[in-house]
């Protein structure tokens, strides 16, 4: 759980810091190029005074041909900014239900470990372990279990519908519940 945690605070101040510096950098190629067409369009004093009215306006009226009205290429840091900052706001509040339904996981799984005697918690232990399948007589080596408890404890698991067996020559592999597994894990 703490891991989760750790990761949304990192992931969302990554994701701020990130997208601040795409609205700035944003901003800033804006204005750069917003200067720069201002540069280009002015006139100097000098040649302002060597030009009559008319070629002053006609000057103009050409530099606002010229310009292209829409520059898109400026456009993009914004987006991303925009696109960047919906993401992470997105994944914090679903980290959030992650973060829930862990805490819910983790409890239901403590619940339904209390419903086992501590022989069977071990051997669903050791399942879990082991991917949810292990060989009967591995079981059977587990501290202060012997054959006849082992054995036992199977069967009642068993018939809980909690386990079930699978023949392999002379070996019996024991299987978790898929389901109860997939809890579990």
């Amino acid at each position: 759980m703490m891991p989760v945690q750790n990761n949304r605070k990192i992931i969302l101040g990554i994701g701020i810091i990130i997208s601040f510096a795409l609205l700035i950098l944003s901003i800033s190629l804006y204005y750069n190029y917003q200067h720069e067409l201002r540069q280009e369009s002015k006139l100097s004093p000098e040649l302002i005074k060597s030009m009559s009215n008319e070629e002053i306006v006609s000057f103009l009226e050409e530099r606002r041909g010229t310009e292209s009205t829409f520059h898109s290429f400026y456009l993009l840091p914004f987006i991303a900014f925009i696109g960047l900052l919906i993401g992470t706001l997105v994944y914090y509040i679903m980290s959030d239900k992650v973060i829930h339904q862990e805490q819910s996981l983790e409890k239901n799984t403590k619940i339904i470990l209390k419903f086992l005697t501590g022989p069977e918690r071990k051997v669903i232990e050791t399942l879990l372990e082991n991917e949810g399948r292990v060989q009967q007589y591995e079981l059977s080596h587990l501290p202060n279990l012997n054959k006849l408890k082992t054995h036992r404890i199977l069967v009642n698991l068993e018939q809980k519908g909690i386990i079930h067996k699978e023949k392999l020559g002379k070996i019996n592999k024991i299987v978790l519940n898929k389901g109860l597994y997939k809890i579990l894990k």
